[in-house]
């Protein structure tokens, strides 16, 4: 993989040191566009909760936000036991710290403000016209810039004959050309502009026009002037190619093949070497490579030269063929309607309930293609339970060149819990071993956590059982969790 040269040295970092934050409120504060955004209580509790995750993808030696003493004294823990070399500042102690980058779950203007207040150099932070361009590019109207320009290099590639003929999506900010193109498709997703998958989505099945679908059209072009409209495919897999960005250039970090539930939020994460992810996703579709190429080049052209740091593209794989007598739910993802009580995720929300397996039985169908993909010979850390599936193998129902490539569902500027799952499995997890990543919630402090084995680490690396990534506390209402064989 010659783009792909995965080490965790990172030559960038030989001038500024990294200060890493966890604020998943980001997302929903790009859609106001304010300066002053309260947060829901849900997200600044999983904020809370699962403040010390970016240390999983921080460079050794980097340092992480927390005021909680909890936070500081489990990172501490996690650095004796993963040799992580992360360690907890508090807000206050910006003031005192010169020649660093600060690196969120996402620049808005309200985090700037913040970051001011608690003493941040105003010189080290980005503008607020940086930002305001960082909120421009985070409109969904730049996927279809990327599809277009990807096309474009790639038609220019004598004898490539790729099957990429996704359908673009469109930009419409009027109601009765939205219902025109509902009408008009068996099954499509309507987007608002400022939104991660599963919030500001709705899932419009059979060509039907609902008042439920009405109003929640009407609802957002109101309040963001335009929705974006893409048709639904036939799923196989979710996936997603993480990038950083530095000094104008983009590099591939890493690779993430993912689940989701029926509201298009994550759901859970594979976690094994990028080599074992990368030749699962190219063994289903053999140009990969070519298209993460071009993706980069364009991502060096729109994204690069006015952004650095993490940054994650939700790809899809889905069925093209006629003979393809596949269950898998339709479209990029699969929410019947808005889900406005969460967030984040792969994108969306990344949240597994601990009341149970709420997965449709289409998506435990298409995670089990993902299990028997990344079943791993000889290994006993296999087969993540979490993801695990219900029908076996689906894999011989696709035959060659019946599979295709929406390359870029979304694009995220900001680390995503994909980043987390690339570098966890090289970072964290046993050479040769499987597992999963979720994060987990419950009600009430009062709801116990659903067991787990006890995790098993051995030369610093998790062997089996589950470890909890983030800080363990009786209050907390979300945990980050990566499982072997449990």
């Amino acid at each position: 993989m010659h783009f792909l040269d995965i080490t965790y040295t990172f030559l960038h970092l030989q001038t500024k040191q990294y200060i890493y934050l966890f604020n998943p409120q980001n997302d929903l504060a790009l859609a106001t566009g304010g300066i002053n955004y309260v947060a829901p209580p849900f997200a600044m509790r999983m904020a809370e909760d699962l403040a010390v995750l970016p240390a999983f993808i921080a460079e050794p030696g980097s340092l992480l936000i927390t005021d909680s003493d909890a936070d500081a004294r489990w990172l501490e823990q996690l650095n004796g036991l993963l040799a992580l070399d992360v360690h907890a500042i508090g807000r206050k102690e910006l003031n005192h710290l010169t020649g660093y980058r600060i690196m969120p779950w996402g620049w808005c203007l309200d985090l700037r403000r913040r970051l001011v207040k608690w003493g941040a150099d105003r010189q080290l932070l980005p503008s607020k016209d940086e930002i305001y361009h960082l909120r421009g590019l985070s409109h969904r109207r730049l996927t279809i810039n990327i599809h277009l320009r990807l096309q474009e290099l790639l038609r220019c590639q004598a004898g490539n004959h790729l099957p990429l003929a996704c359908p673009v999506p469109v930009e419409l900010a009027v109601l009765e050309d939205v219902r025109e193109f509902v009408e008009s498709h068996d099954g499509c997703f309507i987007k608002t502009p400022w939104s991660s998958s599963g919030r500001g989505i709705y899932h419009a099945t059979a060509g039907k026009w609902t008042p439920e679908l009405e109003q929640w059209c009407n609802g957002a072009l109101k309040r963001q002037g335009s929705v974006l409209c893409e048709v639904a495919f036939d799923k196989v897999m979710d996936l997603a190619v993480e990038f950083f960005a530095c000094g104008g250039k983009t590099s591939v970090r890493g690779f993430s093949i993912f689940s989701t539930d029926s509201h298009s939020q994550y759901h859970s994460g594979i976690v094994a070497s990028q080599d074992v992810l990368h030749q699962r996703v190219v063994e289903l579709y053999p140009q990969f490579d070519v298209v993460v190429e071009a993706l980069t080049r364009v991502l060096d052209e729109m994204v690069a030269p006015h952004y650095s740091g993490w940054l994650g593209v939700d790809m899809l794989l889905y069925s093209d063929a006629q003979s393809a007598s596949s269950t898998h739910s339709s479209g990029a993802g699969g929410s019947e309607g808005n889900s406005p009580s969460k967030i984040e995720g792969e994108g969306g929300s990344m949240i597994a309930s601990t009341a149970g397996d709420h997965t449709p039985q289409s998506l435990r169908a298409s995670s089990s293609i993902l299990e028997e993909q990344l079943s791993c010979s000889g290994s006993k850390c296999c087969s993540p339970s979490k993801i695990e599936g219900e029908g076996g193998s689906m894999t011989h129902q696709f035959p060659a060149g019946a599979l295709r490539l929406n390359p870029c569902v979304e694009l995220n500027l900001r680390p995503t819990m994909g980043a987390v799952t690339s570098v966890l499995g090289d970072r964290v997890v046993a050479p040769g071993c499987i597992g999963s990543f979720c994060i987990e919630q419950r009600s009430s402090a009062s709801e116990p956590w659903r067991s787990h084995d006890a995790p098993v680490i051995e030369n610093g690396r998790l062997r089996g059982g589950t470890l909890c990534l983030t800080t363990p506390s009786d209050t907390a209402l979300y945990r980050a969790l990566l499982s072997i064989g449990d």
